[in-house]
């Protein structure tokens, strides 16, 4: 608990260091927009090339997406965002976002390829009492049977005492990716309620909507109940 408040006020004083993994879509608005906020942000990309467009203050990102790019230009002048393939440069990060691909195979079962890979690298060098959110597309469970067992493994730390995990589905459209990241509410499943309720305090400075706290199972099924009436409908 004590861990918890001590983020808490770190987040509260914009002092929290976060890093977000996964600069597509979805990560490099989520990165640009808590850098907007004041808080000091690394962006993680496999892709040499995109990092080197994104630290040019250049969005790699196709088609018009209004806003991103004049805020990611900002947020690299000012030094609140910058990217990088190395995740030796997140060894004193206090909070992880995980925006990476989670595709499905052609029998509809999802590949957590990109996600296993992202978990072992956190976890190689977390520090004690980081928080770790899951904002990337996941089957329902896939928090306790996938996330948590990789990052206890490889840091030796258990969750709830030496680190702390959420999931927070994104909700985004290509075109309107600002927009909805600012106007869209979402819901903030933690491990425990206090989880919830710190990730409700983190993501209330980018999110203009309705934040609702929840247990990582809940958070996982109403994206995948978004998904599936959005698949009814086209």
């Amino acid at each position: 608990m004590k861990k918890l408040i001590k983020l808490r006020e770190k987040i509260q004083t914009k002092q929290a260091k976060v890093a977000v993994i996964g600069l597509g879509y979805v990560g490099l608005p989520v990165s640009c927009m808590l850098a907007e906020a004041g808080f000091q942000v690394t962006g993680v990309d496999i892709k040499q090339d995109r990092v080197d467009m994104i630290n040019g203050g250049q969005s790699p990102i196709e088609g018009r997406e209004p806003g991103l790019s004049e805020l990611l230009t900002k947020v690299v002048e000012n030094g609140h965002f910058k990217a990088t393939t190395d995740y030796a440069a997140l060894k004193d990060v206090d909070i992880f976002l995980i925006d990476v691909e989670t595709p499905i195979d052609e029998n509809h079962i999802p590949q957590y390829k990109a996600l296993k890979s992202a978990c072992e690298s956190i976890a190689s060098i977390m520090k004690n009492g980081a928080l770790v959110i899951v904002e990337s597309t996941i089957a329902p469970g896939a928090m306790d049977t996938v996330v948590r067992p990789i990052l206890e493994d490889v840091s030796s730390k258990k969750s709830k005492d030496g680190f702390f995990l959420g999931a927070c589905p994104e909700r985004v459209m290509p075109g309107k990716l600002i927009a909805n990241l600012r106007e869209m509410s979402r819901v903030c499943g933690g491990e425990t309620s206090e989880v919830a309720e710190l990730m409700t305090f983190f993501y209330r400075h980018i999110v203009q909507a309705d934040l609702d706290p929840a247990d990582l199972i809940t958070a996982e099924l109403t994206k995948t109940a978004e998904n599936a009436y959005r698949d009814v409908n086209i």
